[in-house]
């Protein structure tokens, strides 16, 4: 068994290019390697940093540079829920879920790949890839080797944008029988990469009552409100990451000169609306929150952005963050918006803030109501149960829904026209 740590230091971009051609006079060795074991996922449940754990396994083979991946969560079912491709060319593809076809690999599973097949190719090694993640900061991917000559597991940790994921698999005592490999993805099953894969979609400004202004940033998938006041703004949600979270406020600085961001909150401690924090904070704006989304607020301050300093960390400025409980109002003589913690209410974290505005009559909620199917939506099940009795139970007389995510398809939508769906 050889062993040793490959530390991965080229950009992810260069990592397609630096591979060559799998093509040789004399066909290079395949081999292929079956693991077994569990990943635990953190990022989208009730609470900062709650996980769940899955049973997954690995298929993995290599051919020269050519390597395929296949992730199979649920092993019983022996469904593929990700393929991961570096062809011959040293392009790398991504099928996830249903798709049919495959897509460009965005640079976190072009990480991942990398790491695997240091850890596989050639005897066990570790690999470490330190990057600069959009909301994490500076971290690494990793792929270590732990335990006895018999007993050996492989560790992966994988940052992806909304989510962190940390593999632990072995080699089976009974490997499975093997199947046969594709390391080519053929012209038909291919989706070539457009301008929002790339994040080159711009920021949409968007009026929609008097003193309220919609952001939407579909690179992303999502959509912010700019409160206006006599004097600054209060932004509702905070996007992905910190280009996101600086895209919003260059929206605002175009459309509302003059008027600062002083305050901004977020729905819940989920990415899409928490991951673009740290811009908003380097310019001053007060973090206004419940208790554990304060905390998360904190947290996110500290993160390592250093090599080199984003704006936040250059700064030096201490985050401001105020904490509420229930309810917090914000008025002046021009408008009045109301952060309401509607809690377990929201069948989806312990505080969910909803962000209700009495002269509009207007709620705007991160992702509780209605969802996209086809060319029509459906209504969020208990969630959205649980937001209309939160609504009912504090005599809100709201008469329009707004909501975060998903930006695209319907933004808003009757109060009653959501009423009438549940009830179908």
């Amino acid at each position: 068994m050889r062993c040793g740590v490959v530390r991965l230091s080229i950009p992810v971009s260069l990592l397609a290019a630096c591979v060559g051609a799998c093509a040789s006079p004399a066909p290079p060795a395949e081999s292929s390697i079956g693991l077994v074991g569990r990943v635990t996922r953190e990022g989208h449940y009730d609470r900062p940093h709650a996980t769940r754990t899955l049973p997954i396994a690995i298929r993995f083979a290599q051919r020269g540079s050519c390597v395929r991946c296949e992730l199979i969560e649920m092993p019983r079912t022996g469904k593929v829920t990700t393929v991961l491709v570096r062809d011959a060319q040293g392009r790398e593809w991504t099928k996830t879920g249903d798709a049919s076809e495959f897509r460009p690999s965005p640079p976190e599973d072009a990480r991942f790949l990398a790491v695997a097949s240091a850890a596989l190719s050639d005897g066990e090694h570790d690999a470490v890839l330190a990057f600069r993640h959009p909301r994490l900061g500076d971290v690494s991917d990793s792929a270590t080797w732990s335990g006895a000559e018999d007993e050996r597991e492989l560790r992966i940790v994988w940052q992806r944008p909304t989510d962190s994921a940390e593999f632990v698999v072995h080699r089976p005592k009974e490997p499975g029988a093997g199947t046969d490999v594709s390391f080519e993805v053929p012209p038909t099953e291919r989706t070539e990469a457009t301008a929002a894969d790339t994040g080159a979609t711009a920021a949409v400004f968007r009026t929609i009552a008097d003193g309220v202004h919609e952001i939407t940033l579909p690179a992303a998938d999502t959509r912010s409100l700019a409160i206006e006041f006599a004097d600054h703004v209060v932004l509702c949600e905070a996007s992905l990451d910190n280009e996101a979270g600086t895209r919003l406020l260059a929206a605002i600085d175009e459309h509302l000169p003059g008027k600062p961001v002083r305050y901004v909150a977020f729905g819940h401690y989920h990415p899409h609306y928490t991951g673009g924090l740290r811009p908003v904070m380097a310019r001053g704006a007060t973090v206004v929150s419940p208790p554990l989304g304060a905390a998360f607020a904190r947290e996110i301050a500290s993160r390592p952005f250093l090599s080199p300093p984003d704006e936040l960390a250059a700064s030096g400025r201490a985050p401001a963050i105020e904490t509420f409980v229930g309810e917090r109002t914000f008025r002046d003589g021009t408008n009045e918006l109301v952060l309401v913690d509607i809690g377990e209410d929201s069948h989806h974290t312990v505080e969910y803030v909803v962000f209700w505005l009495p002269r509009q009559r207007i709620l705007f909620q991160g992702d509780l109501g209605w969802y996209g199917v086809g060319a029509g939506i459906r209504a969020g099940g208990e969630r959205a149960r649980g937001m209309l009795a939160a609504i009912d139970a504090r005599k809100l007389p709201v008469e329009t829904l707004v909501q975060g995510w998903p930006a695209t398809g319907r933004s808003s939508l009757p109060l009653v026209e959501l009423r009438a769906l549940l009830a179908k």
